[in-house]
């Protein structure tokens, strides 16, 4: 086995991230020591060439919860005096919440992430050329933002989160279909409803707030284990390049609040991009390593698998190397894959999965160094090479025929 691979070189990555920078929020100054700190590590390796995509960015999702919320509750003000030109708009905005909602609860780009308040973050990205021509492109995902402690990723509320998030986007489409019903004319029905839906939307708006309070956690599972593998990965391609395929690392920026980072590399590099195969990772500290078949998104509305063709490379992979006993799972999650998935790329995420199922101190103070399994990172960065050398082989792609 590579020694790039071995869990005492990868934790010293985790150790640095999460031990030493500590939190590391979207567009803050200790994100910006984590780009600093993975431009070192790649130099040293040997990688002098380094891009760097810079773009702006909130430093919480709740911005991307709050002002949907706040727009469709702004819509019901005005009351009976609105008119129906008033019931009309208070329809539209109402409406346009739910589905900014659906985007955010998913991954997709957030309609109105420029009213936040934002500062400057970045995706660095490697691209490690094959030793022949280059025949296919693989590109590695981690990010390097941690979020904040929350409320509703407590072990005893997180099973309410899917159905929150579908109550949320439930609640600002029926009280844009109530005031379209008032625009229309219809009776006292359509306002017991609209004041019914005002009413749950102002609670969501509650919950989004307290959800907010908590401290940025130090983000040792979340998601400086990708980054260490990434690392790894990186240290092991320097003296093993593959034959015909080229490979990109990119250490994307403010996954955490809409997975901005994965967004501005796809707005990069679209058309270079469009047959790329992507991985992934998130979490992978802990003993259980698994390949995700179906992301469940933020709510009951907005779920999505990965690709066809990446679902059977992790299964062909699997099998030749059953030693590492990885299997697919369908989790509760969501992460760059939606972001890809939403916009017609292929995907696939590797996944570390705790004792109970889910994903192990999720937006938790717990994520911290004490609670990683240092073997899950050797066992992810492991099969991700065997995944690798497997596509590199050709095969990969060709399995339906």
């Amino acid at each position: 086995m590579s020694k790039a691979f071995s869990a005492e070189s990868l934790m010293a990555h985790v150790r640095v991230l999460a031990g030493e920078i500590g939190p590391r929020p979207a567009g803050h100054p200790e994100e910006m020591r984590a780009r600093q700190y993975v431009r070192q590590v790649l130099h040293d390796l040997g990688y002098y060439e380094i891009e760097t995509l810079p773009f702006l960015t909130s430093d919480t999702w709740g911005y991307g919860l709050g002002y949907p919320l706040a727009l469709a509750l702004a819509g019901n003000l005005p009351g009976r005096k609105s008119g129906r030109t008033g019931r009309f708009l208070g329809s539209a905005l109402s409406l346009f919440s739910g589905y900014t909602l659906v985007q955010t609860a998913r991954s997709g780009k957030q309609p109105l992430a420029a009213l936040a308040p934002r500062n400057h973050s970045a995706t660095l990205l490697v691209k490690i050329p094959p030793v022949n021509t280059p025949e296919r492109k693989l590109v590695l995902l981690g990010h390097l933002d941690t979020n904040k402690n929350r409320h509703s990723f407590k072990p005893q509320w997180k099973k309410l989160l899917l159905g929150m998030m579908t109550f949320g986007i439930g609640a600002t489409v029926s009280n844009g279909i109530a005031q379209l019903a008032a625009a229309l004319g219809a009776g006292e029905g359509a306002n017991k409803m609209r004041k019914a839906s005002a009413l749950a939307i102002a609670l969501g708006l509650l919950v989004t707030l307290y959800d907010e309070e908590g401290g940025y956690v130090d983000g040792a599972n979340d998601n400086a284990t990708a980054v260490a593998c990434l690392l790894g990965l990186a240290a092991h391609l320097k003296e093993n390049p593959l034959q015909h395929t080229e490979v990109w690392l990119a250490f994307t920026g403010a996954e955490e609040v809409g997975c901005v980072g994965a967004h501005a590399l796809l707005d990069a590099y679209s058309a270079e991009l469009r047959d790329a195969w992507f991985l992934d990772f998130e979490m992978v500290g802990t003993e259980e390593i698994a390949y995700v078949t179906r992301h469940s998104g933020l709510s009951n509305l907005s779920s999505y698998t990965p690709d066809a063709e990446s679902l059977d490379w992790a299964i062909t992979t699997a099998q030749k190397m059953p030693e590492l006993n990885i299997q697919g799972k369908e989790m509760v999650i969501t992460e760059e894959v939606g972001t890809l998935r939403g916009r017609g790329y292929r995907g696939l995420c590797l996944v570390g999965v705790g004792e109970d199922g889910w994903l192990a101190n999720w937006h938790q103070y717990t994520d911290d160094v004490a609670h990683i399994e240092p073997s899950g990172l050797e066992k992810a960065a492991r099969f991700a090479w065997a995944m690798m050398e497997e596509l590199d082989a050709g095969v990969v792609g060709k399995l339906a025929t």
